[in-house]
C-alpha cells in the first residue's frame, strides 16, 4: 500500500505540472506530435510590371499588396499628396521608343518638299525657317494639358481618342485658334506598350481598320488631320497603312508620320494615295530635362534653317511645359513657329 501511495501521488503531481505547463506555454508549443498547423503568413504577390503612362494607368492608382507579418492585408487607397499634386511629372501616357533621326539616313521616300517650292528656290531661300511642334497624348492631363493650350504659342495639339478630358481640350485649342490632331494609336513591336483601347493591329483586318479609324476620328471631330501614336509595328505594313490613308483621304485630313520606325511607310502611302503628309524630326523630350528639351529645340531649328521647313514633337511633361515656356523667345527668334498643315505636301 505505501508504494501505490507514492505512485498516486506521482501521477497527482505530473498531472499538475502538465496543467502548469499548458497554461504556461503558446498553445502551438503542444502541437510538436501533431500535423504542422495551417501557415498564416501572408504572402506578397509578384505585380506583372505594367509599362508606366500607359493609357490605362493612372498616377493615382496603386497595387493593393498584403503586408507579410500583418494580420490583415493592406488597402491601396489614393495618396493625398498625388492627389494634390499641380501637376504630374510622370507621365500618364508615354510615347513608344523614338526612331531618332541621323545625318547619314537616307529615308526609304523622297521627303515632301516644302510647301512653295514650285515658286523657284531663290524666293524659297528669303522664307524664314518654319517649324511646327506637335504636342502629342492631349486629353489625359487636364491641369498640365491646360497649361500647354495657355502658351503663347502657334502649337498643333494631337489629342487621343477617349481621352478624359480631349472634347473639352480640343474645344479650347480651337477657339484659340489652334490646330487639332487625332493621335491614332497604332500597334508597337514591343508587345510590353500598350497602345491604347480601339488601337490600329497589324491582325486587324481592312474592314475592322477602317472601322476603328472612324471611331477614332470621330472622337476628335475638330481634327484637321492625324498622326500616329507608337506604331512601329503597323507603320511598317503597308497594306494596313493604305487602308488607314485611304480613310483620312474619304475625311480631307492630312497626315504627319511620328516615325517611330525607320521602315515606316506612312509617308510613302500617303503620297501614293495623295493625302498630304509630312515626318516628324526631332522629338523633343525624350529626356524629361528642361536644359536639353531646349536644345533639342535649337537642333530643331538647325533643320529648318537647312531645308526650309521642320516638325518636332513633344509630349505633355512639366519639363517640356517650362522648356516651352523658357525657350520660347530663342526659338522664335530664328524661326516662324506654324501649324503642322502649313509644312505638308
Amino acid at each position: 500500500m505505501p508504494v501505490t501511495r507514492r505512485s498516486s501521488r506521482k501521477t497527482s503531481n505530473f498531472a499538475a505540472v502538465c496543467i502548469l505547463l499548458l497554461v504556461a506555454l503558446p498553445v502551438t508549443g503542444c502541437r510538436s506530435q501533431e500535423a504542422p498547423a495551417e501557415t498564416m503568413e501572408t504572402v506578397t504577390q509578384p505585380v506583372a510590371p505594367v509599362p508606366v503612362g500607359s493609357p490605362s494607368t493612372s498616377a493615382l492608382q496603386k497595387t493593393s499588396a498584403a503586408v507579410p507579418g500583418a494580420s490583415t492585408p493592406a488597402t491601396a487607397t489614393p495618396d493625398p499628396a498625388l492627389a494634390n499634386s499641380p501637376i504630374t511629372i510622370e507621365p500618364m501616357v508615354v510615347f513608344e521608343e523614338p526612331y531618332q533621326t541621323a545625318p547619314e539616313d537616307k529615308p526609304a521616300t523622297s521627303e515632301p518638299a516644302p510647301p512653295g517650292r514650285e515658286k523657284g528656290a531663290a524666293e524659297v531661300s528669303k522664307q524664314r525657317p518654319r517649324v511646327a511642334i506637335i504636342i502629342d497624348d492631349m486629353g489625359h492631363h487636364q491641369r498640365l494639358g491646360e497649361k500647354l493650350l495657355a502658351l503663347d504659342l502657334n502649337l498643333t495639339y494631337a489629342f487621343l481618342p477617349g481621352a478624359p478630358f480631349a472634347m473639352e481640350q480640343a474645344q479650347a485649342a480651337v477657339l484659340k485658334g489652334r490646330e487639332v490632331l487625332v493621335h491614332l494609336p497604332m500597334e508597337p513591336k514591343d508587345p510590353s506598350w500598350h497602345p491604347g483601347d480601339g488601337a490600329l493591329y497589324v491582325k486587324d483586318s481592312p474592314d475592322d481598320l477602317r472601322r476603328k479609324t472612324l471611331a477614332m476620328l470621330a472622337a476628335v471631330p475638330l481634327a484637321v488631320g492625324a498622326n500616329n501614336h507608337m506604331g512601329s509595328r503597323l507603320t511598317e505594313d503597308g497594306e494596313a497603312m493604305e487602308v488607314v490613308m485611304q480613310t483620312l483621304k474619304e475625311r480631307a485630313l492630312f497626315f504627319i508620320d511620328s516615325y517611330t520606325s525607320a521602315r515606316s511607310k506612312g509617308l510613302a502611302t500617303a503620297e501614293q494615295l495623295g493625302v498630304p503628309a509630312a515626318r516628324r524630326e526631332v522629338f523633343l523630350d525624350n529626356v524629361q530635362e528642361p536644359r536639353l528639351i531646349c536644345r533639342r529645340m535649337e537642333e530643331l531649328a538647325t533643320v529648318a534653317k537647312q531645308r526650309g521647313w521642320a516638325i518636332g514633337i513633344g509630349h505633355p511633361y512639366a519639363a517640356t511645359l517650362q522648356a516651352l515656356s523658357e525657350c520660347d523667345g530663342q526659338l522664335l527668334l530664328a524661326v516662324d513657329l506654324v501649324r503642322a498643315s502649313q509644312l505638308v505636301r
